[in-house]
């Protein structure tokens, strides 16, 4: 009998299975990175849906009539988007045109809507994104809020119409704009849509201003009326632009991996938004030029970061305030006496250079600086925190009960609350001094010096002021406290401030509790950290004392 064929197991086929019984594959779960991105295009969509809003309440609001009208006439599509937005306005809040106290409650309540979503972003931010996308959207949506603003038909302040009288006092007229009014030239309409206290006011900025002015003053000689305002609008947008850039340079070398959270932190913030991309500040400009001269410091050029840094206080002064920083953190880097010495004359010679350079065109004396050094000191107190002092002395410490002059006595008091306030100011700006040792220490030191010039050293304070220390604290970093406070300055300050403008002499003192309350909030949050380093530096004290006792 014959043995039946085997297969060796190595040749034996594997059966077929069907199709139906295989094991599904496993489906990937969805990264919650990906998710948060959904949530941030979520948030900027509300936003640039709050920014909308802002619309109809600038028409109604604008502190430009005139030129609204006209920007309107000019851009017919733009008043096509308007329209329907002003009829819901009016079908939603029937009365609600006409009553300034809805106004600005409807203007603070979309201010702090924006501003909600604005730390939802960064929070959704700071957990992670998917690296490219996530920078898409950001930028994107800043530049869509900015675009948004910048076409809104109103003006919340009459700025844009000053930058353009003295453009064209310094180019078609060729004259000088520190020493030819505005009032001088009753022609020009744009004359009649700055405020009147700005018509015998010669020209309060650098001479880069006035340069840049110039220029683009002949570039835009024969345009309308409304086009030249829009021109000045489009220089502060696009430094804007630019000071996202340089933000995010300096970020990217002193603080590796924090840029996209430090330029949504600085793009989407509300304040910013609205004053460069919407009023047209040109202290968009003065901060574009700061932040670029941090920058190169960050980077190695520190020279021409000084030149930068120069040119943005001849934009506008405030920045030099950052100048004694940014030189002395430079010399320190020399690692010796003779390169200490060595940076601070170049530095020297630079400043002088510059300034001689860029005041030359226009110099007819100390004429030339006069305005700035007049609105420097007066006549006007605006939202200055310790002027509430000066009336309570003025008023309750001051009557004479034979012969009263209220306003003798109130200023008598504002010069001394004046010259205490700026002494202590002194006194700070030499202690930070002490302590700064790299660029960002500069941003550091900088921030807090702004912030403090503003609480007690300058008697005139503007919403959109707070955008100078605000810039630098965020190449600082969220972390630091610097940054927290002034963060809550950029909400704080405009609903005050906003307030007490179109609500003026209405404002009670308490609404500047709301005001203080980030400064309040940083200060509280600071003392746990300030006990603790206290208890420290006993416990390793006290050994010493111990033995040599």
């Amino acid at each position: 009998m014959t043995a039946a064929p085997t297969v060796a197991p190595a040749e034996r086929q594997p059966e077929a299975r069907p199709a139906l019984l295989s094991p599904p594959r496993p489906r990937r779960a969805l990264p919650w990175s990906w998710v948060r991105l959904v949530g941030l295009l979520l948030v900027a969509v509300a936003s640039e849906l709050v920014y909308v809003a802002f619309w109809p309440l600038c028409y109604y609001l604008t502190q430009g009539v005139d030129y609204t009208y006209a920007y309107l006439v000019q851009y017919p599509a733009v008043w096509e988007r308007l329209l329907p937005l002003l009829l819901r306005f009016e079908a939603t809040w029937p009365e609600g045109a006409r009553s300034l106290e809805f106004m600005v409650d409807a203007f603070m309540r979309t201010f702090v809507g924006a501003f909600v979503l604005y730390l939802l972003g960064f929070l959704l931010i700071r957990a992670g994104l998917p690296r490219g996308w996530g920078t898409v959207v950001v930028v994107a949506s800043a530049v869509a809020f900015q675009t948004t603003l910048f076409l809104m038909p109103g003006l919340f302040t009459t700025d844009l119409f000053s930058y353009a009288i003295y453009g064209q006092i310094a180019g078609p007229y060729e004259l000088n704009p520190y020493v030819h009014l505005p009032a001088y030239f009753p022609q020009n309409p744009i004359m009649h849509w700055i405020h009147p206290i700005w018509h015998y006011a010669p020209a309060i900025y650098g001479p880069a201003w006035i340069d840049l002015s110039w220029a683009l003053a002949h570039g835009v000689s024969t345009w309308a009326d409304a086009d030249k305002v829009l021109a000045y609008k489009v220089v502060v947008n696009l430094a804007q632009l630019g000071a996202i850039g340089a933000l995010a340079l300096a970020v990217h070398r002193l603080r590796p991996g924090q840029t996209l959270a430090s330029v949504q932190l600085y793009a989407w913030n509300p304040l910013i938004l609205f004053e460069f991309g919407g009023n047209g500040h040109n202290d968009a400009v003065m901060v574009a030029l700061m932040l670029l001269g941090l920058a190169l410091f960050a980077w190695g050029g520190r020279w021409i970061g000084l030149v930068a840094l120069i040119i943005s206080f001849l934009i506008k002064m405030s920045s030099i305030l950052v100048l004694p920083y940014y030189v002395i953190a430079w010399a320190r880097r020399r690692g010796s006496l003779t390169g200490f010495a060595l940076v601070l004359a170049i530095s020297g010679v630079t400043v002088v250079g510059v300034v001689a350079l860029l005041y030359l065109p226009w110099w007819v004396g100390l004429e030339t600086i006069g305005p700035i050094l007049t609105w420097s000191q007066g006549p006007m107190f605006i939202n200055y925190v310790p002027d509430i002092l000066s009336y309570r002395v003025a008023t309750e410490y001051l009557p004479d009960p034979i012969a009263p002059d209220p306003a003798a006595e109130l200023e008598w008091a504002r010069g001394w609350t004046r010259l205490v306030t700026r002494a202590l100011f002194a006194a700070y700006c030499l202690w930070e001094l002490v302590r700064v040792r790299d660029p960002l220490g500069v941003a550091a030191a900088g921030a807090r010096v702004m912030l403090a010039f503003l609480l007690i050293g300058n008697i005139w304070n503007l919403p959109w002021y707070f955008t100078w220390p605000l810039a630098l604290a965020i190449v600082v970093g969220p972390r630091s406290r610097t940054a927290i406070v002034l963060i809550g300055f950029s909400v704080s300050a405009p609903l005050v401030m906003y307030y007490n403008h179109f609500w003026s002499p209405y404002t009670p003192q308490e609404a500047y509790v709301l005001y203080l309350a980030p400064l309040a909030l940083g200060v509280l949050a600071g003392l746990p950290g300030l006990v603790a380093r206290t208890l420290r530096a006993s416990d390793r004290r006290s050994p010493a004392r111990v033995e040599g006792s």
